[in-house]
């Protein structure tokens, strides 16, 4: 009586299935896994947006700090931003409203 892997045929025939099942489970894995191309991709794009926002970040705080400095060496500055952002005047300044519509 022979056994089930006597045969070379039916041997070869098991080896190809399992070679072929690996290969199947590999490229699944490697395609949709959790560790998979589409999330390397993923996640590539996802640092050059965090990239951009933080030269974005690193931009703003520089000219904070260019404001900062113009604030503290310079009255100019100072007497500029109150005019023009918090809308003051001295007291012998004359004001003109313009209609503008």
């Amino acid at each position: 009586m022979k056994l089930f892997w006597d045969t070379k045929w039916m041997r070869r025939r098991v080896l190809r299935f399992l070679f072929v099942a690996e290969i199947v489970l590999f490229v699944t894995f490697y395609l949709f896994g959790s560790n998979s191309i589409q999330r390397l991709l993923e996640l590539q794009s996802e640092q050059k947006e965090l990239d951009m926002q933080l030269q974005n970040v690193k931009a703003n705080v520089s000219y904070l700090n260019e404001q900062i400095e113009l604030w503290n060496e310079s009255s100019f500055f100072k007497e500029k931003v109150a005019r023009e952002q918090l809308q003051m005047a001295r007291e012998d300044d004359e004001i003109y409203y313009l209609d503008v519509s």
